[in-house]
């Protein structure tokens, strides 16, 4: 589901499809702008197990990535999560500015989910804060996988072209300087703060730039 002609679709989807569809086990949710910080739920998705959001748009400076929580909660018996971002134009706060304080919500346990991936992981503190969010308060969790980019060529999630041979060379996305930057900013924010804190049953799956397809470019002039 998308809705490409308005703002905070997330918000609206976890605010009413609990009610429109009460059975439903799994959604995919694309926005284009989120204005507001997802909210805590109303309701919950008593059957949903799979759920896919992508942020492919705009979202305004302040948007909080941890308050993607708010979809795990409404969820007893999620099990797979996927969430994307699209590297644009982020503005955020770095992790790497302020690494004080960083938020804690021990009362949101999670005993069903055992897959979570993040594409386009950065180095947001709030985006941070989702990931030891997880690994702190989800006891069933077996699989972490954090990928500083989000490639529109990799339908199947598989990873880069340089890593994976069964991509064709040259097949990665594009990726701006800032964007590769932003990447590699990421991946020093997972070795900073998220791989300590993974516990030993829990396999953690880092990807990063491709070494082939996403190399800075160099202005001859």
């Amino acid at each position: 589901m998308d809705c490409a002609n308005e703002s905070n679709f997330l918000c609206y989807a976890i605010t009413y499809l609990p009610y429109i569809v009460p059975q439903v086990e799994t959604i995919y949710l694309s926005s284009i702008s989120e204005m507001v910080n997802t909210p805590m739920p109303a309701a919950k998705f008593l059957h949903l197990k799979y759920l896919e959001v992508y942020l492919d748009g705009d979202l305004y400076a302040g948007y909080d990535y941890l308050s993607l929580v708010s979809f795990i909660d409404a969820s007893p018996v999620f099990e797979t999560s996927m969430f994307g971002v699209e590297q644009g134009e982020m503005i955020f706060d770095s992790v790497f500015g302020d690494d004080s304080n960083t938020r804690k919500m021990p009362e949101h346990k999670h005993d069903s989910l055992k897959n979570v991936t993040i594409l386009g992981f950065c180095s947001a503190k709030s985006m941070v804060e989702l990931a030891c969010h997880i690994l702190e308060n989800t006891t069933s969790l077996e699989c972490l996988t954090l990928d500083s980019v989000l490639d529109q060529n990799d339908e199947d999630h598989i990873g880069r072209c340089s890593v994976n041979s069964t991509r064709k060379i040259g097949e990665c996305s594009h990726l701006t300087n800032e964007m590769i930057l932003e990447a590699n900013n990421g991946l020093m924010a997972i070795e900073r703060y998220i791989v300590g804190k993974v516990p030993s049953a829990v396999k953690l799956d880092i990807r990063g730039p491709c070494c082939r397809c996403h190399t800075l470019e160099i202005d001859d002039e």
